[in-house]
C-alpha cells in the first residue's frame, strides 16, 4: 500500500524533456530573455469631435 500512496502523490511525469532539459527556473529565465520589447510605442488614438 505504501508504494501506491507514494506513486499517487508524487509526480512521476518528468517535464525536463519538454523544457529542453533545463530546470523550470532556467527555462523561465530563458523565456523572459527571449521576449522582445516593442521598438516603438503606438500612439494613443485621438478623439475627434
Amino acid at each position: 500500500m505504501g508504494n501506491r500512496v507514494i506513486d499517487g502523490f508524487y509526480n512521476t511525469e518528468r517535464i525536463q524533456k519538454d523544457l529542453a532539459w533545463l530546470s523550470p527556473d532556467e527555462y523561465e529565465t530563458a523565456w523572459h530573455a527571449a521576449q522582445t520589447e516593442p521598438t516603438t510605442i503606438p500612439a494613443s488614438p485621438t478623439r475627434s469631435r
